[in-house]
């Protein structure tokens, strides 16, 4: 497999992001065949939010509210019943519908275009590869409803701890029509947030079906820029061929392609919608090594 490391220069922090064009993303929008809007983000609280090992759920503190009688200064003519509602918000950045900045993973000591390991501290966080360097992005996105697609064909959808490899993605397009080019977004999906196993035992929950290594080659050779999955991982739970976040590795280590994981992809899936314009914003939190988001699909 090949990597993208200087592709676009020894100092590029944005990989395969670079893949979108302006020309791309006007086309993509003169496209647009309903206009609909999509949220493609969960709801953010502990009863939505799948727990992922060791991440503590979202907590939402109240820092004042109207009752808070006194806590605005003197000096402000209040009237009867007027003041304030706010929020204390707490997170990690890696839990919802959030996406992996290209400082979120190493391999031998490295990240992204041969940036050391080095450059993420403790205190400081990412000097290279943050979210900030992500940032922003808009584009061409098309949806591969993987689980879909196998239960109308066989009756029955992805196993659980299924690997989809390419040969199942280029059934899936070819099936629906789609046609993929150069810097669009690629979206599967494979039904888990939807169900996220609630009838199996605790201990076998988190067993789900994901991009499986021999997946990387159909991204690479489609020029895929980003990837986005309903799953916890991208990749499948257990790790394909047991390499723990092999797809990870591969996909945000070797070639730059920011990831996004935890998408709600069943509305634009019951609508059949497979090509969309895709707008992505993150948190433009310094050296952060991933945010929380909200994409938006139009239809």
């Amino acid at each position: 497999m090949t990597n993208n490391w200087g592709r676009w220069g020894d100092d590029d922090q944005r990989g395969t992001l670079n893949l979108i064009t302006p020309e791309a993303v006007k086309a993509s929008a003169l496209r647009r065949s309903t206009g609909k809007v999509y949220s493609l983000a969960i709801q953010l609280s502990q009863a939505s939010v799948p727990a992922v090992h060791d991440r503590p759920l979202i907590e939402r503190y109240t820092l004042s509210s109207v009752a808070d009688i006194g806590r605005v200064p003197p000096f402000f003519e209040i009237g009867e019943g007027v003041g304030a509602n706010e929020d204390v918000i707490v997170m990690p950045s890696h839990i919802g519908t959030h996406m992996d900045a290209l400082s979120h993973v190493t391999s031998e000591f490295t990240m992204y275009n041969n940036h050391s390991s080095d450059t993420f501290t403790p205190r400081g966080g990412a000097s290279k590869l943050g979210i900030e360097h992500t940032g922003s992005f808009a584009g061409p996105a098309k949806l591969l409803d993987v689980e879909g697609h196998l239960t109308a064909t066989t009756g029955e959808g992805l196993a659980h701890g299924q690997i989809i490899d390419g040969a199942l993605l280029e059934v899936c397009r070819s099936a629906q029509g789609t046609t993929i080019e150069a810097g669009d977004m690629l979206l599967v999906r494979t039904g888990w947030i939807e169900h996220r196993n609630a009838h199996l035992a605790p201990d076998q929950a988190w067993m789900q079906a994901g991009l499986g290594l021999d997946a990387v080659d159909f991204i690479r050779d489609n020029s895929i820029s980003v990837v986005g999955s309903d799953n916890s991982a991208i990749e499948p739970i257990p790790f394909d061929q047991n390499k723990f976040l092999g797809v990870h590795i591969e996909l945000l280590q070797q070639m730059g392609v920011t990831l996004i994981e935890h998408l709600w992809l069943a509305d634009l899936a019951a609508d059949e919608c497979y090509d969309i314009l895709l707008a992505v914003g993150g948190l433009l939190v310094t050296g952060a090594t991933g945010s929380p988001v909200n994409p938006i699909a139009i239809g």
